[in-house]
Protein backbone atom coordinates (compact mmCIF):
# COMPACT_ATOMS: atom_id res chain seq x y z
CA UNK A 1 0.00 0.00 0.00
CA UNK A 2 1.17 3.47 -1.18
CA UNK A 3 1.78 5.90 2.09
CA UNK A 4 -0.73 8.60 2.69
CA UNK A 5 -0.04 12.14 4.01
CA UNK A 6 -1.15 11.94 7.39
CA UNK A 7 -3.34 14.57 9.01
CA UNK A 8 -1.71 16.25 12.05
CA UNK A 9 -3.45 18.04 14.46
CA UNK A 10 -1.00 20.20 16.40
CA UNK A 11 -1.45 22.81 19.90
CA UNK A 12 0.78 25.57 19.04
CA UNK A 13 -0.50 28.98 18.99
CA UNK A 14 0.85 32.47 17.30
CA UNK A 15 1.60 35.67 19.23
CA UNK A 16 1.78 37.89 16.23
CA UNK A 17 -1.06 40.02 17.77
CA UNK A 18 0.84 40.54 20.30
CA UNK A 19 3.63 41.64 18.81
CA UNK A 20 1.47 43.91 16.32
CA UNK A 21 0.34 45.85 20.09
CA UNK A 22 3.66 46.58 20.91
CA UNK A 23 4.17 48.06 17.39
CA UNK A 24 1.38 50.53 17.97
CA UNK A 25 2.46 51.53 21.35
CA UNK A 26 5.67 52.17 19.82
CA UNK A 27 4.28 54.65 17.16
CA UNK A 28 2.28 55.94 19.08
CA UNK A 29 4.79 57.26 22.01
CA UNK A 30 7.17 58.58 19.15
CA UNK A 31 4.68 60.39 17.91
CA UNK A 32 3.44 62.19 20.92
CA UNK A 33 7.54 62.99 21.83
CA UNK A 34 8.31 64.30 18.49
CA UNK A 35 7.07 68.16 17.87
CA UNK A 36 7.35 70.23 14.79
CA UNK A 37 9.11 67.68 13.09
CA UNK A 38 11.76 68.27 15.79
CA UNK A 39 12.87 65.33 18.19
CA UNK A 40 12.93 66.44 21.97
CA UNK A 41 15.72 65.23 24.18
CA UNK A 42 16.27 66.01 27.62
CA UNK A 43 19.67 65.30 29.18
CA UNK A 44 17.59 63.92 32.55
CA UNK A 45 15.28 60.53 31.78
CA UNK A 46 11.99 60.85 32.17
CA UNK A 47 9.25 58.07 32.60
CA UNK A 48 8.08 57.99 29.28
CA UNK A 49 11.80 57.19 27.54
CA UNK A 50 11.76 54.19 30.75
CA UNK A 51 8.53 53.01 28.96
CA UNK A 52 9.47 53.31 25.70
CA UNK A 53 12.73 51.64 26.33
CA UNK A 54 10.69 48.65 28.27
CA UNK A 55 8.62 48.15 24.90
CA UNK A 56 11.74 48.19 22.75
CA UNK A 57 13.62 45.17 24.78
CA UNK A 58 9.78 43.76 24.64
CA UNK A 59 9.53 43.77 21.35
CA UNK A 60 12.87 42.73 20.18
CA UNK A 61 12.24 39.32 22.33
CA UNK A 62 9.13 38.68 20.66
CA UNK A 63 10.48 39.21 17.75
CA UNK A 64 13.33 36.62 18.22
CA UNK A 65 10.63 34.16 20.21
CA UNK A 66 8.00 34.54 16.91
CA UNK A 67 9.06 35.53 14.04
CA UNK A 68 12.70 33.85 14.64
CA UNK A 69 11.04 30.85 16.34
CA UNK A 70 8.13 30.50 13.50
CA UNK A 71 10.87 31.04 10.45
CA UNK A 72 12.80 27.95 12.13
CA UNK A 73 9.55 26.10 11.71
CA UNK A 74 9.12 26.94 8.86
CA UNK A 75 12.40 25.39 7.57
CA UNK A 76 11.99 22.35 9.85
CA UNK A 77 8.65 21.80 7.95
CA UNK A 78 10.54 22.43 4.41
CA UNK A 79 13.21 19.97 5.25
CA UNK A 80 10.76 17.09 6.66
CA UNK A 81 8.74 17.69 3.39
CA UNK A 82 11.60 17.18 1.39
CA UNK A 83 12.54 14.57 3.07
CA UNK A 84 11.27 10.76 1.51
CA UNK A 85 8.76 8.53 3.61
CA UNK A 86 10.11 5.30 4.49
CA UNK A 87 7.80 2.51 3.94
CA UNK A 88 6.67 0.27 6.66
CA UNK A 89 6.96 -3.16 4.59
CA UNK A 90 10.01 -4.33 6.04
CA UNK A 91 8.10 -4.24 9.35
CA UNK A 92 5.56 -6.30 7.88
CA UNK A 93 8.15 -8.46 6.38
CA UNK A 94 9.75 -9.04 9.44
CA UNK A 95 6.47 -10.00 11.59
CA UNK A 96 5.19 -12.16 8.81
CA UNK A 97 8.51 -14.10 9.45
CA UNK A 98 8.42 -14.78 12.40
CA UNK A 99 7.29 -18.31 14.23
CA UNK A 100 5.87 -17.43 17.59
CA UNK A 101 3.07 -14.73 18.76
CA UNK A 102 4.15 -13.26 21.90
CA UNK A 103 5.65 -10.24 23.64
CA UNK A 104 8.61 -10.88 22.38
CA UNK A 105 7.12 -10.27 18.81
CA UNK A 106 5.68 -7.14 20.48
CA UNK A 107 9.22 -6.20 21.59
CA UNK A 108 10.92 -6.89 18.50
CA UNK A 109 8.50 -5.02 16.30
CA UNK A 110 9.19 -1.87 18.21
CA UNK A 111 12.86 -2.02 18.17
CA UNK A 112 12.56 -2.60 14.32
CA UNK A 113 9.87 0.79 14.01
CA UNK A 114 12.49 2.24 16.08
CA UNK A 115 15.18 1.72 13.35
CA UNK A 116 13.03 2.69 11.10
CA UNK A 117 11.28 5.82 12.00
CA UNK A 118 14.81 6.91 13.33
CA UNK A 119 13.45 7.68 16.54
CA UNK A 120 15.16 7.74 19.73
CA UNK A 121 12.47 6.29 22.29
CA UNK A 122 9.25 4.74 21.19
CA UNK A 123 6.82 3.48 24.37
CA UNK A 124 3.27 2.45 23.70
CA UNK A 125 0.96 3.46 26.78
CA UNK A 126 -2.63 1.86 27.36
CA UNK A 127 -5.07 4.09 29.02
CA UNK A 128 -7.88 2.70 31.12
CA UNK A 129 -9.87 5.09 33.48
CA UNK A 130 -7.52 7.59 34.84
CA UNK A 131 -4.60 5.63 34.59
CA UNK A 132 -2.04 5.06 32.09
CA UNK A 133 0.85 2.27 32.07
CA UNK A 134 3.40 1.12 29.36
CA UNK A 135 2.61 -1.61 27.40
CA UNK A 136 6.25 -2.09 25.74
CA UNK A 137 8.87 0.33 24.92
CA UNK A 138 12.22 0.94 23.41
CA UNK A 139 14.64 3.17 23.43
CA UNK A 140 16.34 5.64 25.83
CA UNK A 141 13.51 7.10 27.95
CA UNK A 142 13.50 11.24 27.85
CA UNK A 143 13.88 12.46 31.58
CA UNK A 144 11.00 14.96 30.76
CA UNK A 145 8.93 11.79 29.76
CA UNK A 146 9.82 10.00 33.31
CA UNK A 147 6.84 9.86 36.01
CA UNK A 148 4.02 11.48 33.40
CA UNK A 149 0.90 10.20 33.11
CA UNK A 150 -2.03 10.79 30.87
CA UNK A 151 -5.29 10.78 31.03
CA UNK A 152 -8.48 11.00 28.93
CA UNK A 153 -11.47 13.35 30.21
CA UNK A 154 -14.72 13.37 28.24
CA UNK A 155 -12.77 13.14 25.29
CA UNK A 156 -10.28 15.11 26.14
CA UNK A 157 -6.21 14.33 26.18
CA UNK A 158 -4.27 15.53 28.73
CA UNK A 159 -0.91 14.84 30.15
CA UNK A 160 0.40 15.31 34.04
CA UNK A 161 3.96 16.03 34.39
CA UNK A 162 6.28 15.06 36.83
CA UNK A 163 7.61 17.28 39.94
CA UNK A 164 4.26 18.81 40.46
CA UNK A 165 4.77 20.75 36.90
CA UNK A 166 0.95 20.47 36.21
CA UNK A 167 -1.47 19.31 33.95
CA UNK A 168 -1.07 20.16 29.94
CA UNK A 169 -3.86 19.39 27.26
CA UNK A 170 -2.93 17.60 24.57
CA UNK A 171 -5.92 17.40 21.92
CA UNK A 172 -9.64 17.37 22.14
CA UNK A 173 -9.86 15.20 18.98
CA UNK A 174 -8.41 12.15 20.46
CA UNK A 175 -11.06 9.91 19.58
CA UNK A 176 -11.27 10.74 15.86
CA UNK A 177 -7.73 8.55 15.81
CA UNK A 178 -5.60 10.73 14.39
CA UNK A 179 -2.33 11.84 14.79
CA UNK A 180 -1.09 14.49 17.09
CA UNK A 181 2.06 17.05 16.87
CA UNK A 182 2.50 18.24 20.54
CA UNK A 183 4.84 20.74 22.12
CA UNK A 184 4.63 21.34 25.54
CA UNK A 185 4.59 24.93 27.13
CA UNK A 186 5.62 23.60 30.71
CA UNK A 187 8.40 21.90 29.68
CA UNK A 188 10.98 21.38 26.52
CA UNK A 189 8.78 18.02 25.86
CA UNK A 190 7.91 17.84 22.45
CA UNK A 191 6.22 14.55 20.51
CA UNK A 192 4.14 12.74 17.80
CA UNK A 193 1.46 10.62 19.42
CA UNK A 194 -0.64 8.19 17.73
CA UNK A 195 -3.76 7.79 19.30
CA UNK A 196 -4.73 3.77 19.08
CA UNK A 197 -8.32 2.31 19.27
CA UNK A 198 -7.58 -1.37 21.34
CA UNK A 199 -10.28 -3.86 22.42
CA UNK A 200 -12.71 -3.33 25.15
CA UNK A 201 -12.69 0.15 24.49
CA UNK A 202 -9.37 0.96 24.92
CA UNK A 203 -6.92 3.88 23.95
CA UNK A 204 -3.81 3.52 23.53
CA UNK A 205 -1.10 5.71 22.25
CA UNK A 206 2.68 5.23 20.61
CA UNK A 207 4.17 8.01 21.35
CA UNK A 208 7.34 9.04 19.10
CA UNK A 209 10.33 11.08 20.96
CA UNK A 210 13.46 12.83 19.36
CA UNK A 211 15.73 15.48 20.38
CA UNK A 212 16.86 16.06 16.75
CA UNK A 213 14.89 18.37 14.40
CA UNK A 214 12.73 17.83 12.68
CA UNK A 215 11.55 15.72 15.87
CA UNK A 216 8.62 14.07 13.75
CA UNK A 217 9.44 9.90 12.51
CA UNK A 218 10.35 9.32 8.94
CA UNK A 219 7.15 7.54 8.52
CA UNK A 220 3.32 7.52 7.61
CA UNK A 221 1.85 7.89 11.35
CA UNK A 222 -1.40 6.94 9.69
CA UNK A 223 0.15 3.54 8.23
CA UNK A 224 1.92 2.75 11.97
CA UNK A 225 -1.22 3.50 13.64
CA UNK A 226 -3.00 0.72 11.45
CA UNK A 227 0.01 -1.52 11.89
CA UNK A 228 0.16 -1.27 15.67
CA UNK A 229 -3.54 -2.03 16.82
CA UNK A 230 -3.19 -5.46 14.43
CA UNK A 231 0.33 -6.42 15.71
CA UNK A 232 -1.65 -5.39 19.56
CA UNK A 233 -4.59 -7.38 18.73
CA UNK A 234 -2.88 -10.12 16.95
CA UNK A 235 -0.73 -10.73 20.47
CA UNK A 236 -4.04 -10.12 22.52
CA UNK A 237 -5.94 -12.62 21.02
CA UNK A 238 -2.92 -15.36 21.14
CA UNK A 239 -3.37 -14.65 24.89
CA UNK A 240 -7.14 -15.42 24.31
CA UNK A 241 -6.92 -18.57 22.85
CA UNK A 242 -8.08 -20.70 26.35
CA UNK A 243 -11.01 -19.15 26.39
CA UNK A 244 -12.94 -20.72 23.39
CA UNK A 245 -11.52 -18.13 21.05
CA UNK A 246 -9.89 -20.75 18.93
CA UNK A 247 -9.63 -23.92 18.09
CA UNK A 248 -7.43 -25.87 19.67
CA UNK A 249 -6.45 -28.36 16.84
CA UNK A 250 -6.42 -26.47 14.15
CA UNK A 251 -5.88 -22.72 15.48
CA UNK A 252 -8.83 -21.53 13.30
CA UNK A 253 -10.91 -18.84 15.10
CA UNK A 254 -14.32 -19.86 15.80
CA UNK A 255 -17.27 -18.96 14.23
CA UNK A 256 -18.66 -17.08 16.81
CA UNK A 257 -16.24 -14.80 16.69
CA UNK A 258 -17.02 -14.18 13.08
CA UNK A 259 -19.22 -11.15 12.19
CA UNK A 260 -17.59 -9.06 15.06
CA UNK A 261 -13.83 -9.56 13.93
CA UNK A 262 -15.09 -8.72 10.30
CA UNK A 263 -16.80 -5.80 11.96
CA UNK A 264 -14.04 -4.58 13.98
CA UNK A 265 -11.46 -4.99 11.17
CA UNK A 266 -13.59 -2.79 8.51
CA UNK A 267 -13.89 -0.28 11.09
CA UNK A 268 -10.30 -0.14 11.21
CA UNK A 269 -9.70 -0.28 7.60
CA UNK A 270 -11.96 2.61 7.44
CA UNK A 271 -10.68 4.83 9.72
CA UNK A 272 -7.06 4.12 8.22
CA UNK A 273 -8.16 4.11 4.32
CA UNK A 274 -6.81 0.72 3.77
CA UNK A 275 -8.27 -1.62 1.17
CA UNK A 276 -9.69 -4.86 2.92
CA UNK A 277 -10.82 -8.47 1.20
CA UNK A 278 -12.81 -11.04 2.87
CA UNK A 279 -12.65 -14.86 1.09
CA UNK A 280 -15.45 -17.42 1.49
CA UNK A 281 -13.81 -20.55 1.08
CA UNK A 282 -15.94 -24.11 0.46
CA UNK A 283 -14.29 -27.61 0.65
CA UNK A 284 -16.53 -29.56 -2.58
CA UNK A 285 -17.81 -33.29 -1.67
CA UNK A 286 -17.28 -32.48 2.01
CA UNK A 287 -20.36 -34.31 2.97
CA UNK A 288 -19.02 -37.24 0.79
CA UNK A 289 -16.07 -37.81 3.04
CA UNK A 290 -15.60 -40.47 5.66
CA UNK A 291 -16.05 -38.83 9.35
CA UNK A 292 -12.63 -40.30 10.20
CA UNK A 293 -11.70 -38.24 7.27
CA UNK A 294 -13.15 -34.73 7.82
CA UNK A 295 -10.54 -33.78 10.65
CA UNK A 296 -7.73 -34.58 8.01
CA UNK A 297 -9.33 -32.47 6.10
CA UNK A 298 -9.51 -29.42 8.31
CA UNK A 299 -6.42 -30.25 9.49
CA UNK A 300 -5.45 -29.81 5.61
CA UNK A 301 -6.94 -26.73 5.21
CA UNK A 302 -6.10 -24.92 7.88
CA UNK A 303 -1.90 -25.63 7.21
CA UNK A 304 -2.54 -24.46 3.56
CA UNK A 305 -4.26 -21.14 5.20
CA UNK A 306 -1.55 -20.88 7.85
CA UNK A 307 1.06 -21.13 4.83
CA UNK A 308 -0.51 -19.27 2.79
CA UNK A 309 -1.73 -16.29 4.38
CA UNK A 310 0.14 -13.51 6.17
CA UNK A 311 0.42 -12.93 9.77
CA UNK A 312 -2.43 -9.90 10.31
CA UNK A 313 -4.58 -12.09 7.72
CA UNK A 314 -7.72 -13.91 10.10
CA UNK A 315 -8.92 -17.23 9.41
CA UNK A 316 -11.94 -18.89 10.61
CA UNK A 317 -13.98 -21.63 11.04
CA UNK A 318 -17.41 -21.33 8.66
CA UNK A 319 -21.05 -21.64 9.91
CA UNK A 320 -21.29 -25.03 7.62
CA UNK A 321 -19.21 -27.71 7.43
CA UNK A 322 -16.66 -27.45 4.95
CA UNK A 323 -16.60 -23.82 4.98
CA UNK A 324 -14.19 -21.51 6.19
CA UNK A 325 -13.19 -17.79 5.76
CA UNK A 326 -9.63 -15.45 5.81
CA UNK A 327 -10.46 -12.24 6.79
CA UNK A 328 -7.10 -10.33 4.59
CA UNK A 329 -5.81 -7.07 6.06
CA UNK A 330 -4.40 -4.24 3.87
CA UNK A 331 -5.91 -6.11 0.28
CA UNK A 332 -7.19 -5.31 -2.57
CA UNK A 333 -9.07 -7.13 -5.48
CA UNK A 334 -5.44 -8.44 -7.00
CA UNK A 335 -4.18 -9.25 -4.04
CA UNK A 336 -6.86 -11.28 -2.85
CA UNK A 337 -7.10 -13.51 -5.97
CA UNK A 338 -3.30 -13.79 -5.36
CA UNK A 339 -3.70 -15.21 -1.70
CA UNK A 340 -6.63 -17.07 -2.86
CA UNK A 341 -4.70 -18.94 -5.47
CA UNK A 342 -1.81 -19.31 -3.21
CA UNK A 343 -3.92 -20.99 -1.08
CA UNK A 344 -5.49 -23.55 -3.60
CA UNK A 345 -2.04 -24.79 -4.69
CA UNK A 346 -0.92 -25.42 -1.06
CA UNK A 347 -4.57 -27.51 0.03
CA UNK A 348 -3.96 -29.75 -3.72
CA UNK A 349 -0.64 -30.53 -2.43
CA UNK A 350 -1.06 -31.84 1.15
CA UNK A 351 -4.51 -33.44 -0.28
CA UNK A 352 -2.71 -35.91 -2.67
CA UNK A 353 -0.99 -37.36 0.37
CA UNK A 354 -4.17 -38.03 1.83
CA UNK A 355 -5.41 -41.52 0.99
CA UNK A 356 -9.12 -40.80 -0.39
CA UNK A 357 -11.54 -42.53 -2.12
CA UNK A 358 -11.20 -42.45 -5.96
CA UNK A 359 -14.38 -40.93 -6.41
CA UNK A 360 -14.09 -38.13 -4.50
CA UNK A 361 -11.56 -35.23 -4.91
CA UNK A 362 -12.20 -32.41 -2.82
CA UNK A 363 -11.26 -29.18 -3.98
CA UNK A 364 -11.22 -25.09 -2.62
CA UNK A 365 -13.47 -23.04 -4.33
CA UNK A 366 -13.67 -19.29 -2.98
CA UNK A 367 -15.62 -16.81 -3.60
CA UNK A 368 -13.69 -12.80 -2.90
CA UNK A 369 -14.99 -9.43 -2.13
CA UNK A 370 -13.23 -6.24 -1.19
CA UNK A 371 -13.85 -3.06 0.79
CA UNK A 372 -14.47 -0.55 -0.61
CA UNK A 373 -14.82 -1.92 -4.39
CA UNK A 374 -17.89 -4.38 -3.40
CA UNK A 375 -19.01 -3.02 -0.23
CA UNK A 376 -18.63 -0.16 2.47
CA UNK A 377 -19.65 -2.09 5.90
CA UNK A 378 -19.23 -5.19 7.52
CA UNK A 379 -23.04 -6.99 6.71
CA UNK A 380 -22.80 -5.96 2.38
CA UNK A 381 -19.03 -7.54 2.12
CA UNK A 382 -20.29 -10.81 4.49
CA UNK A 383 -23.11 -11.28 1.69
CA UNK A 384 -20.96 -10.31 -1.38
CA UNK A 385 -18.08 -12.57 -0.42
CA UNK A 386 -20.39 -15.67 0.24
CA UNK A 387 -22.39 -14.34 -3.02
CA UNK A 388 -19.20 -14.67 -4.85
CA UNK A 389 -18.79 -17.85 -3.71
CA UNK A 390 -21.94 -19.45 -4.58
CA UNK A 391 -21.65 -18.10 -8.31
CA UNK A 392 -18.13 -19.99 -8.58
CA UNK A 393 -20.07 -23.18 -8.03
CA UNK A 394 -22.63 -22.36 -9.92
CA UNK A 395 -20.20 -21.75 -12.95
CA UNK A 396 -17.97 -24.49 -12.12
CA UNK A 397 -15.09 -22.53 -11.39
CA UNK A 398 -12.49 -22.57 -8.27
CA UNK A 399 -12.85 -18.44 -7.91
CA UNK A 400 -14.33 -15.69 -8.17
CA UNK A 401 -14.11 -12.15 -7.16
CA UNK A 402 -17.92 -10.20 -6.43
CA UNK A 403 -17.14 -7.11 -8.93
CA UNK A 404 -14.60 -8.51 -11.38
CA UNK A 405 -16.11 -9.96 -14.48
CA UNK A 406 -12.45 -11.64 -15.59
CA UNK A 407 -11.94 -15.61 -17.18
CA UNK A 408 -12.13 -17.86 -14.22
CA UNK A 409 -10.84 -21.03 -14.53
CA UNK A 410 -12.45 -24.55 -14.35
CA UNK A 411 -12.41 -26.68 -12.03
CA UNK A 412 -11.75 -29.72 -13.92
CA UNK A 413 -8.41 -27.93 -15.12
CA UNK A 414 -7.88 -27.28 -11.91
CA UNK A 415 -7.31 -30.83 -10.81
CA UNK A 416 -4.89 -31.53 -13.00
Amino acid sequence: MKDKKDKIITNDKKGNWYLFVNLVLIVALLIGIWKDGNAVFDTKIETRFIIIFIIIINTLLLFKDFILVSHSSQKEESSKKRKPIKSLNPLRAFVNSTTNVDDKLLKDSIDKLKEISGSEYIEIVILDKAQSKTLVSTGDQPQLLAGTRFTVNEGVLSIKHSGQLGTEEISKKTMEYRPIKFKSKLTRLRLAIVPLNLSNARLGLCLFFSSKTPYLPNISLNNAGFFLESLITMVENTHNQVGGYKDKTTGLILYKNYEELVDNELERSERYEQEMSLLTIKITDFDKLKDSDKPLISKNIASAMKQSLRRFDLMFYGKEAGSYYALLTESGVEEAEGIARRLQKEFNKLIKKLQLDDDIKPMLVIGSATYQTDATHSVGLIEKSADACQTAIENNTDFKAFSVNQKQIKKTESKK
